[in-house]
């Protein structure tokens, strides 16, 4: 499929470039509500800290998946419950941090070759997303098809290096008005030693 239009509407950079170093499926029923690189008042935006949100459902799909992907994922840092059924996962990404602070910049075209795989295999099955996404992350592929698409010079395109808009910072935080369950009363599906 050939890319003949841009995105206007501005879409979390931490939901398309983020989420998929997760290495979680796409197409699954369980899906974020949203996705953060910070949680006002918890985690500034340069602790390299991933924050997805999920209504936290009771079906045996979403205690699987919260249990063997969130739970068990190599990043998974801390998880909250907040009033109504909401259910935040905070994952680190330290040992990403270079990468991070490239995304943060918007310079998803420096960002390692191992993360653009990541990144691309993720949408895979998408043929229109998985275009669109390689723009942003080998923007010099792509610079003759946007200069037609928006009808501008080529030379301006190559002259900014990138095809996607830096992240807006003060979107990508998570500001919560709900309180923070008790933890120690909450079955969180942590795995024990013995599973």
């Amino acid at each position: 499929m050939l890319l003949n239009s841009v995105i206007s509407k501005y879409i979390q950079k931490s939901r398309i470039i983020l989420y998929p170093l997760l290495k979680i499926k796409r197409g699954i029923s369980v899906t974020p509500i949203q996705t953060y690189m910070a949680w006002e008042g918890k985690y500034g935006l340069d602790e390299n800290m991933f924050i997805v949100v999920y209504h936290k459902r009771e079906d045996r799909e979403y205690i699987n998946f919260e249990r063997s992907i969130l739970l068990n994922n190599d990043y998974f840092h801390d998880c909250f419950l907040l009033e109504d059924n909401i259910a935040v996962y905070v994952f680190n990404f330290d040992n990403l941090d270079k990468d991070y602070h490239l995304i943060r910049r918007g310079k998803y075209s420096l960002i390692s070759d191992l993360n653009k795989k990541k990144i691309l295999y993720f949408f895979r099955t998408h043929k229109r997303h998985h275009r669109q996404v390689e723009s942003y992350l080998f923007p010099k592929k792509y610079f003759d098809t946007y200069s037609k698409i928006l009808d501008v010079n080529t030379n301006l395109l190559e002259s900014v290096g990138e095809l996607c808009s830096k992240p807006k910072l003060n979107q990508e935080i998570l500001r919560s008005q709900n309180k923070i369950l008790n933890l120690e009363n909450i079955n969180l599906n942590i795995p024990n030693e013995k599973d």
